[in-house]
């Protein structure tokens, strides 16, 4: 393991061993004090070596268990104090040099450029004032001036033994850096196998972060009673499914980030305000148990579609920075799988919508054309009277069914190729010209008031003409219409497009009974539809909202 992965992420390590070091670098500057009579040097000296002892005694413990590290974490802390009273007190009186307020100013400007900038400035401050610090001394001894070099280096040792732990402590403020997880979704898979593949990915990611060498990912989908289990060990990976009950139990436990030792029944997560706490482990962790993993770390996951755990074991010199680390993987990995889901609910409505759309083009369409050739040809069959004109209507059905012909080869062209520079149309030719086709397909009149100079797109235009074709189709079919009236003027910042027949009606309340094409295309547009039908005929009052976007399909 590199010197990096041994310190990374373990601040009880760097503590414990930094806490070693300044204690003996103390120990040391005291033991070779010029002035080595004073009797208070002389306690210093036992005061200092006994506390190495345990210094040293912290760092084993900080090397060996995470739960003793952090439970002796606040008696070390007012150890520390006491010691650090203490030794300067019996060391330093005896040189008259107890209130010397040189690393304090040292800190504190430290200090200020961590909580200001960032560890880099930190370093910057605290390289600069040693220097100068060295370069006065320097120049102090080459003019001859009077120095106490003993004094002089032992500072200096203390200023970088005291920069290196700020800065390390500057590093150590902000959450541990993680790279994003950024899921590869594979094409082609079915459902089941790309989730699965990305909880692969999911796995793999949080095992490199910790460096874990076993992983055991659980997952229940909101929607399914399975329960995926994927394993992830030395040489070796697996995936299984169990059923509903044979598994009781797996994500009890689990309802927050933590470090555990399932043996000795001990865990550490961080409370409400942000603290590490140690705790008892109280509940059964069924999932770890399950796997053999006695000790590790545990993370909730949780997402749109479903919820599930990671358990991590055989962790190296795991320790209270592994709660924090767990939360920012967990919370990474959920939100890596909402960003999933929602792409693939995106690309569902997406795919919902479109076949929608596409179902009323067909409809309002080819189906109402080739229902009004039917009314024709029908027409024809039952009145033999009409047959010197036969071949007139024939010709002219031919001709309806052509012109219909050409529209569904525009539509299969824009289905082929919908990237196109988007045109701009004149509203009001478009539509006469689909309302006198649809009334020539139904065999009844229509009139047509049609505000002048309203340019749109060409998206827009279509779906109005959809419009105005399905209404025409709708009076003549179902109530017998002989005359439609089609008004179109603008309404505000949008267009009002009105149409009434004087048909048979239906009756309105009934919504089964309301043009559901219509509607859908109203609706998709922004709009709003009202109808008024009775005896006299049927009213569609349709107000749409002027729009440069395409319809919500």
């Amino acid at each position: 393991m590199s010197a990096r992965a041994l310190f990374e992420n373990r601040s009880g390590r760097v503590i414990a061993l930094f806490r070693a070091i300044l204690v003996g670098v103390f120990l040391i500057a005291v033991w070779i004090e010029p002035v080595a009579t004073h009797a208070s040097l002389d306690r210093g000296k036992v005061l200092l070596g006994l506390y190495l002892l345990v210094s040293v005694g912290a760092v084993v413990v900080a090397w060996r268990s995470w739960w003793f590290d952090q439970r002796l974490a606040r008696i070390m802390l007012a150890l520390d104090v006491l010691v650090f009273v203490a030794s300067v007190f019996v060391t330093e009186a005896a040189n008259a040099d107890f209130t010397s307020p040189f690393l304090a100013l040292f800190a504190l400007a430290i200090l200020s450029a961590t909580l200001r900038w960032d560890w880099r400035m930190a370093a910057l401050t605290g390289l600069a004032a040693t220097g100068l610090f060295l370069l006065a001394g320097s120049l102090t001894w080459h003019l001859g001036l009077p120095i106490d070099l003993y004094r002089f280096g032992r500072r200096a040792l203390y200023m970088m033994a005291l920069l290196l732990v700020l800065v390390w402590f500057g590093l150590q403020r902000r959450d541990p850096h993680v790279a994003p997880l950024d899921l590869a979704t594979a094409e082609g898979e079915g459902q089941a196998d790309r989730w699965a593949d990305l909880r692969w990915q999911a796995l793999d990611y949080a095992m490199a972060v910790t460096g874990a060498r076993r992983g055991v990912l659980a997952w229940s989908e909101a929607e399914e009673p399975w329960l995926d289990l994927h394993e992830v060990a030395p040489g070796d990976r697996q995936l299984r499914r169990l059923g509903p009950d044979a598994l009781p139990g797996w994500d009890e436990g689990h309802d927050e980030v933590c470090l555990f030792d399932a043996p000795r029944q001990r865990k550490l997560i961080r409370d409400s305000d942000n603290l590490p706490r140690a705790l008892p482990l109280r509940a059964r962790l069924v999932l770890a148990s399950h796997y053999g993993i006695a000790e590790g770390l545990a993370l909730p996951l949780s997402c749109v579609s479903g919820f599930g755990v990671i358990v991590l074991g055989e962790i190296t010199g795991p320790g209270q920075d592994f709660v924090t680390l767990g939360e920012i993987i967990a919370r990474e990995v959920s939100n890596a799988f909402n960003r999933v889901a929602v792409l693939q609910f995106e690309r569902e409505a997406l795919l919902a919508r479109t076949r929608g759309a596409i179902a009323r083009d067909l409809h309002d369409s080819v189906a109402q054309s080739l229902a009004g050739a039917c009314f024709r040809l029908e027409a024809l069959r039952r009145n033999p009277r009409t047959q010197p004109a036969a071949g007139e209507e024939l010709l002219a059905i031919r001709e309806a069914l052509r012109c219909e012909q050409e529209r569904v080869r525009r539509l299969i062209d824009t289905l082929r190729s919908p990237s196109g520079a988007p045109d701009q149309r004149d509203l009001a030719p478009d539509l006469e010209t689909s309302a006198q086709d649809a009334a020539m397909h139904w065999s009844t009149r229509v009139s047509l008031d049609l505000a002048e100079g309203l340019v749109v797109p060409g998206w827009y235009s279509h779906e109005l003409q959809q419009l105005v074709r399905e209404a025409v189709a709708n009076a003549a079919r179902h109530g017998h219409a002989g005359l439609i009236n089609v008004r179109l003027a603008r309404h505000g910042h949008g267009l009002a497009l009105d149409i009434a027949d004087d048909g048979s009606g239906f009756d309105a309340a009934t919504r089964t009974r309301q043009p559901w094409s219509i509607r859908e295309r109203v609706a998709a547009l922004g709009g709003t539809l009202d109808v008024a039908s009775g005896l006299d005929g049927t009213r569609l009052a349709i107000r749409l909202p002027a729009r440069s976007e395409g319809p919500h399909r």
